[in-house]
């Protein structure tokens, strides 16, 4: 959507994109329209992170274990910001896998946020991998929270994380108590 940040269209060109941008009143669901309109032409092959089993499958075959293997299998609670919830689905199922006590957690924005990359309640209609049931908490995140926190981790800790992932960050701590024994996992969906 012409709404994007100029941050991702410029990342996006640098890495050789062509954007289309789409009417930003659309929202997401017209870049996907769009996006699906290009991807029935012949020369084009549609990706659809939202439906690709490929997303949580990589997330499966590859996130899930390193998280298993650099906490040496002592992860306690996993927590994902939802998008398209390929993450979450992937991760959550191999470490549920290794042992059905790990919490897995899912954090998502209020509706009508600005938060990039992430989907409020309604909006994760948009993917095929929500899947609530199989999450052991979700938590709402307020804008201002995400945007507070985002700040904090820049400028305290160095961080460059964006608002995604001080929401993920925001929820890991109304989510995970605060116990010798837990040892919680967050993704940073950041460069």
């Amino acid at each position: 959507p012409e709404t994007m940040s100029m941050e991702r269209r410029k990342v996006l060109i640098t890495l050789g994109a062509n954007l289309i941008l789409t009417d930003g009143t659309k929202g997401m669901p017209g870049a996907i329209a769009k996006a699906q309109e290009i991807g029935e032409r012949a020369d084009v092959m549609m990706l659809n992170q939202y439906a690709n089993e490929a997303n949580p499958s990589a997330h499966y075959k590859t996130t899930g274990p390193e998280v298993w293997s650099q906490t040496e299998g002592r992860v306690t609670h996993f927590v994902a910001g939802l998008g398209t919830c390929g993450t979450i689905t992937g991760v959550g199922r191999y470490l549920k896998e290794k042992n059905t006590d790990i919490q897995v957690l899912g954090v998502h924005p209020n509706e009508g946020h600005d938060i990039p990359g992430v989907r409020s309640v309604r909006q994760l209609q948009q993917t095929r991998f929500f899947h609530p049931e199989e999450y052991d908490g979700l938590v709402e995140i307020g804008n201002q929270e995400a945007f507070d926190l985002c700040l904090r981790l820049n400028r305290e800790e160095s961080l460059t994380a964006g608002p995604s992932s001080a929401m993920a960050l925001m929820g890991a701590f109304q989510l995970i108590p605060d116990e010798p024994d837990c040892l919680g996992v967050v993704i940073f969906p950041d460069s």
